[in-house]
């Protein structure tokens, strides 16, 4: 058996894995844009990972572990689902989800993303690019908005998956990786229910 302990291997096929494949298909081929954008990513923004100087008001993200090259908008969904935690040893595995960004909130969010991206990019000479019109910069914060939800369940598979690695090679004794991953697995489910249901109407 993988897992450290018999408890934990009857945990796990609780979790039906086989059927984990079936899903990424399904979010490659029916939810991610396949137009989405690529940038070097994080890949692991919560809390602990965003300082934050207290006299310059200036941000800086740490531990690159993760670093690399991915969809930004995978990026930016993995931000919004770590505000529901679930990793510190308090909350061993159980996130809340009552804590995820509300629509303003994201949109927020992505607008000042967007801003903040316009003003690194430049023209084909070298010249900053020209301020867009509210309708233009409208359209792209949409955009990148349905991006990111759809990426937010993309991102539940990943970590759900990753609680799993970690309790076959861990265990759960000092942190229970595979309550983590029932709950991002759970949290995977009802979105996709949920824009299944709006696509419905």
């Amino acid at each position: 058996d993988a897992f450290k302990t018999v408890h934990d291997t009857e945990r796990a096929k609780e979790l039906e894995l086989a059927k984990i494949e079936a899903e990424l298909t399904h979010l490659e081929q029916e939810v991610v844009p396949p137009d989405a954008g690529v940038a070097f990513c994080h890949n692991d923004l919560l809390a602990a990972n965003i300082m934050i100087c207290p006299t310059t008001g200036r941000i800086q993200l740490i531990d690159f572990e993760y670093g690399g090259v991915n969809y930004r908008s995978f990026d930016i969904a993995n931000h919004f689902n770590e505000f529901a935690g679930g990793t510190t040893e308090e909350e061993n595995g159980v996130p809340d989800y009552s804590l995820f960004p509300t629509e303003k909130m994201q949109e927020a969010f992505v607008r000042a993303y967007v801003r903040a991206a316009r003003k690194t990019k430049k023209d084909e000479n070298g010249n900053d690019y020209c301020v867009q019109s509210a309708k233009d910069e409208d359209k792209e914060v949409y955009s990148l908005l349905r991006e990111v939800r759809a990426f937010v369940l993309a991102n539940h598979l990943y970590w759900g998956l990753w609680a799993v690695n970690q309790a076959a090679m861990e265990g759960c004794e000092d942190f229970d990786y595979l309550t983590y991953a029932s709950c991002r697995f759970g949290e995977y489910h009802k979105g996709k229910a949920k824009i299944e249901a709006e696509l419905a109407c």
